[in-house]
Order: C-alpha cells, then structure tokens, then sequence
C-alpha cells in the first residue's frame, strides 16, 4: 500500500504535469507482460497467457491503451534498489520487443532504461521522466557498421515492416492518407537499401541508416540517402510526390530505430518475398479488385509453371510483384549451377511486370531491387487500354510486343462491377469482347461490328494470348464460372482453337475470404495457334 501511494501515485502525479494524458497511462489494472515468448504468442493471438504485472505502462495515445504494438514506457517502482529494478525491466522490455523505455524509481532516485536500435540496453542514472515531446530512442554508443548489421528472420522482418506500416507512421503529422504513408514508407525502404549499399562497400565506416544523436540530423540523413536512390534508379520515381520523402523527423526517427540493425541487402529472397506480404496487403484496393494473393498460392502456382533459365516471363497485373518475386526465387532454387551474376542478368532480361498503380510499381521495384534487381522492366500502365499506350504508357510499345513472351503468370483485378467499356474494348482491338451469337447447329459467331463491354480478367485472356509465343504458358487465377458455367460457353468457344488446358489447381474459396467470395481456380494454359 505505501508503495502505490508513496511512489506509485505521485510518479504518475508529475507525468501529467510534465504532458501526458492520464487517459494513456495504464496503472488500474496493472498492465500484464507475458513471462515467456511462447507467452508472448499466445497473446499475439488473442489466448490467455501467463505474465507479469507492471506498475505503470505508458501508451502512444489514449485511444491505444490496452494494445501491446503502442506500449512505449513501463515504469516499474517495486524492486528495493537499483540493480533489481534494472534487472526486472531488462526481463520486461525483453518480453515487449517494441518498448524503447523503461524508467525504475523508488520515490527520490529515477533511472532511465533506452533499448538502443542494435538490441542492447543503455542506462542513464539519475535522469529525468521524459516529457511527451522528447524523443525516446536513443543512438547506440557505438555507430553501426555493416559487420554489426543483422541478417533477419521472416519473422522478425514482418514484425519490423508491420511496425513501421500499422504503428510508427500512423502518427505522423505530415502524411495523413494511408497512399501517401506507403509511398513514403516505400521510400524510406528505398533510402535504407542505399545505405545499405554504402555501408557494404565501406565496411569500417559507420552505416548512414542509423539513429544519429538527434532527430534532425536522422531525417537528414535518410533524406540524402534517398536523394541518392532517386540519382541512381530515376525509373522508381513517378511522380513530383516522389521528389522528397514526406514525413516528419520524429516519424523517420522512429524508422530508423525499427530496421537500421537489419540487413535488406544479402538477405535471403525467401525472407524478403514473405516480409514484404505486408505492404502487399496493405496495398490492395478492393474495390478495384485488387485482392492480396496468399503466398501459399503463389508458391503453388510457379512451381507448376516450371521456369526455366530460357523463359521469358509476364506479370501483366503485378500488384507488388508476387509472382515475379516467387519466379525468381524458383529459378535461382531450381537451378544452383547459374552465379549470382547469371541470376540478375536473367532478372534484368527475363522479368517482366506491369500494374496500373504507382505505388504498387514502386513496390515492386523496391522488392525486386532489394534481391539483387529485376526492377528494370516494371513499368507504370494500363495493361488492357492498349489505345492508351501512345499517349500515356509509351515505354509498353517496346515493351509489351506481340508473341514475345514464353511465361505469362497473373492474377487479374476480377469482381462483378470492375468491367471494360465496350468502346474501349473495342478501340483496344480486343475480339473477346465482340458480342456472341449462338448457332443452331452448336457453336457461336461473334459480331464483325458490335462489340460488348466485358470483365476484365476475360480480357486478360486475350492480352495474354496476343502476348504469347506460340506454345507459350499461360497461368491464371479466374473465377470458377469462366470455364464452367453455361452463361460463359461463348468464352469458352473463343478459347478452344487459341489455348489447350494444360493443368488447374484448385484454390479454396478461404484464400480470398475477406476480399470477396468468388470461388477460383489457376489454370495453366498453352498458346496452340494464330
């Protein structure tokens, strides 16, 4: 009793005349640390588990209280002296890997705990309790060098990116839409790939993307490592959004204490290919029938398409570049004799993707990029509007030839609503969408004149076959009622002298649950005739 009421109260007491709102600071009831990481998955995913109280926890806002991804500080007055009270919040701040402070009082002494970027803890004795406005990371003793840098798990890489996507630049006050916050985190991701670069090629010096003694010089410094990146790779930037990054120095401050003691460079493509499925997710518009294609399925669908170190292989609906990323991956896996410089000359020549919004291009750059490039052919377009090409998408000209590719793998946008004009249809030179009449004696005839507006994964059908080399394969995720209901016989006529049914995989209708409830299938075709 007179600890809560001698210490206790009165920490919390100068909190609130230092700043905080009591309203984000948690005390009754205790806030609970789990005791172990297997406790701590359980509660990740939402079980009971066993833990440890907390005399004070301090969260990011009010509206955040109670959630462990927004804990910032735990205070803990319980222990008698100092040595105990450090070693219980060290036990602590290592079971909540997102606390940057811990703070130890005993009523007169108060000693400040920072979690430095590279993991390790720094102790300040006889500090002061922060005020909102102070920054709560502190730099490493020593600066970063690549040696000290981290080759990270998946998981950890996920953690890092969920991090940086759900929590760190949420709060930001200069980019408030979720666009503009993955464009610049995109871009951050960018700057640190640059620094990463440097720092390999200068091993003794300190690595640029680090936490630096303010936060000033911090965004500073992020902010010429992607000056640097927009000199060297000027494709990856669109637009006059793309000329600075748009956040605040504590936002990138935050940043950089969340992934500068990782690697991106030379980290395993598996890694990067699974860790980047957050941005992926977070990059869907489902209302344009963008819908996030579950690893697993990507996986399964390339390794029946067989890449070959010959094949020249298509995305033209990339998103964020899954099954370009999954390809490569499969080749390098399925083919050890080809060098690490046979695998990106491959990437460089063999790899091509195209998606119609910017920010997924930018991410599938910076994917592609970080594993060794194959960014070079991801253009900016409008796969379908081939009228377009002239006028908006020019670089698709040369690109996107006819006959040329030997490898088409896709997931089109598909959903009721999402259909193409039947003017557009028809001013792209599409003959899918003529409309069809059927025959008496079985069969149909398509119109010469009249065309019909169409779905538009049943024209990446035919943008896929123009695209094609003869005996070239097609993989493609459709709805179920392409290829089997009657109201799409005609599509199906259209279909059979142009491909011949190779293979189907089944995908459970779990896998796009959330997005929307069509049941689909992935088909692999081959190109059979003119």
């Amino acid at each position: 009793m007179s600890e809560h009421t001698e210490v206790r109260l009165p920490l919390i007491e100068k909190l609130i005349r230092l700043g905080w709102d009591k309203n984000q600071i948690q005390y009754e009831p205790e806030w609970r640390v789990p005791k172990t990481p297997s406790e701590a998955s359980k509660r990740e995913k939402g079980h009971s588990y066993k833990s440890y109280p907390i005399d004070i926890a301090i969260f990011d806002h009010p509206s955040h209280v109670g959630e462990y991804e927004h804990l910032q500080i735990i205070i803990e007055t319980k222990a008698p002296n100092f040595s105990e009270g450090l070693n219980q919040l060290e036990i602590y701040m290592g079971m909540e890997p997102h606390v940057p402070l811990g703070i130890w009082s005993n009523g007169s002494d108060i000693s400040l705990v920072y979690r430095t970027p590279d993991g390790k803890f720094d102790v300040v004795k006889n500090g002061a309790l922060p005020k909102p406005t102070d920054s709560l990371i502190k730099a490493t003793e020593t600066r970063l060098t690549w040696n000290d840098l981290e080759e990270p798990t998946t998981a950890v890489l996920k953690r890092a990116f969920s991090r940086l996507l759900d929590v760190v630049v949420s709060r930001d006050t200069l980019s408030t839409r979720r666009d503009d916050q993955l464009n610049n985190l995109c871009n951050v991701i960018l700057a640190k790939l640059e620094g990463d670069k440097i720092a390999k090629y200068t091993p003794a010096d300190p690595a640029p993307f680090q936490v630096w003694d303010s936060e000033a010089e911090t965004a500073k410094n992020i902010k010429e490592l992607f000056a640097g990146m927009r000199i060297a790779h000027s494709d990856l930037f669109l637009t006059d959004s793309d000329k600075e990054i748009s956040l605040d120095d504590h936002t990138l401050q935050s940043c950089a204490y969340e992934i500068s003691r990782y690697k991106l460079r030379d980290t395993p493509i598996s890694v990067i290919s699974e860790a980047f499925q957050i941005f992926r997710t977070s990059s869907l518009k489902s209302e344009e029938g963008q819908y996030y294609t579950p690893y697993p399925v990507i996986r399964s669908a390339v390794k029946l398409m067989e890449i070959k170190p010959s094949d020249k292989v298509l995305d033209p609906a990339c998103g964020t570049g899954g099954f370009l990323l999954e390809s490569f991956r499969q080749l390098i896996e399925n083919h050890p004799a080809m060098s690490e410089s046979d695998t990106k000359s491959w990437a460089n020549r063999h790899l091509f993707g195209v998606d119609k919004d910017r920010i997924n291009v930018k991410l599938t750059k910076a994917i592609m990029l970080t594993i060794g490039d194959g960014s070079t052919n991801t253009y900016l377009g409008d796969s379908i509007r081939k009228h377009l090409w002239a006028t908006y998408y020019q670089p698709l000209l040369t690109a996107l030839t006819p006959d040329s590719f030997t490898c088409i793998v896709t997931n089109p946008p598909f959903g009721k609503g999402l259909k193409v004009s039947k003017v557009d249809s028809k001013a792209a030179g599409f003959t899918i969408s003529r409309k069809p009449k059927k025959l008496n004696g079985g069969g149909f005839e398509f119109s010469k004149t009249v065309h019909e507006e169409r779905e538009i994964g049943i024209l990446f059908l035919e943008r896929c076959y123009s695209l094609l080399a003869e005996g070239g394969r097609l993989g493609i995720i459709l709805p179920e009622t392409y290829m089997f209901s009657p109201s799409y016989a005609w599509l199906r006529y259209w279909m059979k002298d142009k491909f011949e049914l190779k293979g189907m995989l089944n995908i459970a209708m779990e896998a796009f649950q959330g997005f929307c409830r069509a049941k689909t299938n992935f088909y692999i075709f081959e190109k059979v005739g003119k």
